[in-house]
This record gives structure tokens, sequence and C-alpha cells, in this order.
């Protein structure tokens, strides 16, 4: 018998049908999510410069109606080619500006000689580029619409911009801004003919680089920016208005990032409709920090221990054993809030945590966790994520390697997701509201 014949017959590799999954390991994500979009509708967390609202709104109104609604589905999105080239222009023209979406494929791309294209560009450019960042609160601000028509704040956004750097005519008429109008909407054409960002030349390059440079706003659109922000919501508007006030200010700095603690103070002072939200938050929170701080426990102990431990074992932990003993409490006043803001929020948190309700000592609990987490990591998309832990037959777990940890430290009083303070602040300190803190790109 050869050698060969003993060998394992290789069939063609199929991927495994579950994948690793890194985040939200407590599936708290979606509710927390909700609440902020109640919160600050069109606001994100990864958002920070405002103004780049401005240089989406440029190419809406230089690429023209016919182009912003290109009716052929096959054909590139002239914003994402847009996108290209404005992004390509300030890497090019301004090396040491950090901070624009897409950037380090843009510089990736240039140092391997290649140009940005579909293939070189983000992956997923609807929600990491300039425009997917973006367009969601340009959208809820009333600066344009989600055909990329741009409205009436749009315009006003635009009018403070042409006349602060000199485009008369961009919006309309003749004079140096239709001369640079035209030159973007020729670059934009020629690009979705070539079907990759094209170099419009080192003068439109300076143009853009001159133009729409994130961290130079004028006054006047930073005026124009902040009233629609805080226009056409008055969650958001509440919200905002009170962060940037002088007590505001002193109070988010004494919080030292802590949402948890400026909330604290903002309770008493806001809207009835907004001391219910907060109050939510407040409650939803308390019900994460619980689990998360027992989740997180349950990876450092059995980090610490090398070995398979079982449910009991896992019960004597302190967050363990507080959140068994006070989760129910929160979970209860939890949906109880949730179901005033958002009846459907409740549903979803009942069908989520309900389990709580069915745990009887704290070894239970560490149990009736570890199935949660599983669950969780199982309904994520496409075919689900794998589990941070290993089961083995005799019932006790182990944490896998990739999900150790070495450290641990129960955070009491902080909130576990984020809720839109950093970005709205971010916003202001660009748009030069926030006093001694100018923002970056």
């Amino acid at each position: 018998m050869s050698d060969e014949s003993i060998l394992p017959f290789l069939s063609q590799f199929d991927p495994p049908e579950q994948s690793e999954g890194g985040l939200d390991p407590v599936g708290l994500y979606s509710i927390a999510d909700a609440l902020g979009v109640l919160l600050a509708p069109g606001v994100r967390e990864r958002q920070s410069n405002p103004r780049y609202l401005t240089l989406a709104l440029v190419g809406f109104a230089a690429c023209g109606d016919e182009l912003v609604a290109a009716g052929d589905k096959k054909q590139l999105p002239p914003w994402l080619v847009y996108e290209w080239i404005v992004v390509e222009s300030l890497v090019r023209q301004l090396p040491a500006l950090e901070g624009i979406p897409g950037r380090r494929k843009v510089l990736t791309t240039r140092a391997a000689g290649d140009v940005v294209c579909m293939r070189t560009y983000l992956k997923t450019p609807t929600v990491f580029g300039l425009h997917g960042i973006y367009r969601v609160l340009g959208i809820k601000t009333g600066l344009f619409d989600a055909e990329g028509h741009v409205l009436d704040h749009g315009y006003r956004v635009l009018s403070a911009w042409q006349e602060r750097h000199g485009l008369a005519g961009f919006l309309d008429g003749q004079g140096p801004g239709a001369d640079f109008r035209r030159a973007i909407e020729r670059t934009v054409h020629s690009s979705l003919e070539a079907g990759y960002g094209r170099d419009p030349g080192p003068a439109v390059r300076e143009l853009i680089a001159t133009h729409l440079n994130p961290v130079e706003p004028a006054t006047m659109e930073c005026e124009a920016l902040w009233t629609a922000i805080t226009d056409n919501s008055h969650m958001r508007s509440e919200y905002a208005r009170w962060l940037i006030s002088d007590d505001g200010q002193r109070k988010w700095r004494e919080a030292a990032g802590s949402e948890a603690a400026f909330q604290a103070w903002l309770a008493p002072h806001a809207s009835l409709p907004m001391q219910q939200l907060l109050k939510t938050i407040r409650s939803f929170e308390q019900l994460a920090r619980l689990l998360t701080d027992a989740f997180e426990e349950l990876r450092w102990r059995m980090t610490q221990e090398r070995a398979p431990v079982d449910s009991a074992w896992l019960g004597l932990g302190d967050s363990l054993k507080l959140a068994s003993e006070t989760s129910l409490g929160a979970y209860e006043e939890s949906l109880v809030d949730l179901g005033e803001v958002n009846p459907a929020l409740r549903l979803r948190a009942e069908r989520a945590f309900s389990w709580i309700g069915e745990t009887t000592n704290s070894a239970d609990f560490a149990a009736h966790l570890l199935a949660h987490h599983d669950r969780v990591q199982r309904a994520k998309p496409p075919n689900g994520k794998r589990s941070w832990f290993d089961t083995f037959g005799d019932g006790r777990t182990a944490v896998r390697p990739g999900y150790t940890v070495d450290e641990f430290s129960a955070k009491p009083g902080f909130f576990v997701q984020a809720y839109r303070t950093v970005p709205i602040w971010s916003f202001a300190s660009h748009l030069r509201l926030v006093n001694g803190e100018e923002g970056q790109a």
C-alpha cells in the first residue's frame, strides 16, 4: 500500500457556517441604539465633524438632479464617485489632515500605484464612507432629501460657504463658483465613464483642498449647520443646546466622559418628554451594567482558572452575585420605562431578557447568562457567530482563547452603551460653539 493511499481525501474547502463575532456579546446594542435615535435622530457615534455635510451638499449641488437620481441601477452612484475625487484630492493636497473617512484606503491605493474605485475603496462606503457616515444626519436635519436634492437648510449652508470662499455663481449665475462647479461636474462625468476616480488635475485638486477643507468652516456656515442640527427635532435640539450652555459645558467636562453623570445633572432641568427618555436610558443602562459586569467577570475568572469550570464556581463571582440578586428589579423597571417611550422596545426587551425572572440563585444565573450569550451569537447575521465559550460534555465551560481577558473591574455608575453626547460635543467644537476648544477633522 502506497503512502498516498492512506492520506485523507481532500474535498473543496467549505467555509464555516458560523464565524467569529466580537461585538455586543450580551445583545444590548439594538435597544440602546434605538434610545439614542430617539434622543438625537440622525446622530451616530462615528460622526465627529458636521462640516462633511457641506462637502456632501457641494457634491449634490454640483452633480445635478440627473446624476443624483441616476436611473441605471448598475451605474456607479455619482455621489460615490464624487467622494472618491474629493477624498483623494484632500489626501494628496493636505497630507497632514487626518480623520477623513476613506483616507487610509486612498493612501494604500496610491502607494500601490492603483486607482480609487469600487475594488480599492471601502468595502461598505454606505456605512463607513463620507456620505455613509453623514447621509442620515443630512436627511434628518433637512439639508437634503433621500435622493440627494438640496433642501432649504442645505441652500443656507451652501450660500454661506459660497460667500465665504468667494465662489459667486456656484449655486446660480456666472463667476468663479460656476467654474468650480463645472470642473467638479466634468470630473464626475469622466469618472463615471471610466469606472474609477479620475484625477481632476493639480489646479482643481488645489481648489478642492482650499474650498472643501473640513477643518476650516466659515462663521456663517457654522451658524447655518448648527441651525439645521438644532431645528427640526425637539429632543436633539434640546440636548444639544443644554450641552453647549455654560453650565452644560462645565458639567460635561466635570463628568470626564461619563454620560451617566452628565445626564444625571441634565434630567431635572430638561423638559418632561426628555426627562422620561433620560429616565428610560438610565434604567436600561442599570440592567445593561449588571449584565455586562457579570459577563466580563465570567470571562476574567475563566481566564484566571485556565480550566473548564461549572456554573456553581462561576456563581461565586461578586458581580455575578450582584446581578443575580438585583437584575430582576432592574429588568422590571426598564420594561416599565421602555413601555413609556416605545412599546416595541419593551417587547424587544421582554423577548431578550425574560430569562432573568427564571433564575433562582447565582449559579443558575451564570448558566442562563451563558445560554443567553449563545442565543445572541447564533442570531447574528448572516449565519450566526460562534460563542465566546466552549461547553464540554459534562456541562463545564471554558472561555475560548480569542476572548480571554487579563483584567476586570466592575464599572457601576457608567453606561455600557453610548448616547450621542460625544458626537454632539464634537459637532459644537468644530463649529466653534465650545469655549476654549476647536475640533479636528
